[in-house]
């Protein structure tokens, strides 16, 4: 009797294990992994595929890893570029049936807005006239005292979000933050 116990006592936890090992399995994650390494930052980062540009985002290095979902099977390019540089075209990126896009960011250089303290504002547009710096912070005024005339400013005021990849300065006659 006793041995009739022990031997079904034995068949269950057999039975119990199998199960586990055969139906608890955790399934692979099967998306579509895409690691980047970008030299600089700010990066602008298109999703491109044959019809176009599918997603655009700016990534100012503080994201390191985004995910599209919904996309449709096919091969798509990723496209990088940014304020003074060469832009760049990763491709072959194959996405199957079900897959989402995982990018995953590592940013191995500065920030483009970072300037040595002896920097002379100049335009990307190759002039040192009318800039202005750029202040980041809560604006409180009194009534409808800002300057509406962008010619008239003496300072940019760019809101209390920041990233610690901003913009400093202004050029007043091209509407152009470097």
């Amino acid at each position: 009797m006793l041995a009739a116990i022990l031997m079904k006592t034995l068949l269950t936890i057999t039975f119990t294990f199998l199960a586990i090992f055969c139906f608890g399995q955790i399934r692979e994650n099967n998306d579509a992994l895409y690691g980047l390494t970008i030299a600089y930052k700010p990066a602008v980062i298109s999703v491109l595929a044959d019809t176009g540009v599918i997603s655009t985002s700016v990534n100012n290095g503080n994201i390191s890893k985004m995910t599209y979902t919904s996309m449709m099977p096919g091969q798509y390019k990723i496209q990088i570029s940014g304020h003074g540089q060469l832009r760049t075209i990763r491709d072959s990126i194959v996405v199957k049936n079900g897959q989402n896009l995982v990018l995953n960011f590592t940013f191995g250089g500065p920030c483009l807005y970072d300037h040595p303290a002896d920097y002379i504002p100049t335009c990307p547009k190759k002039h040192t006239d009318s800039i202005i710096s750029i202040v980041y912070g809560l604006v409180v005024t009194r009534g409808d005292s800002l300057i509406k005339d962008r010619k008239n400013l003496k300072i940019k005021y760019a809101g209390c979000v920041t990233t610690g990849c901003d913009p400093q300065f202004y050029c007043k006659e091209h509407d152009i933050e470097f």
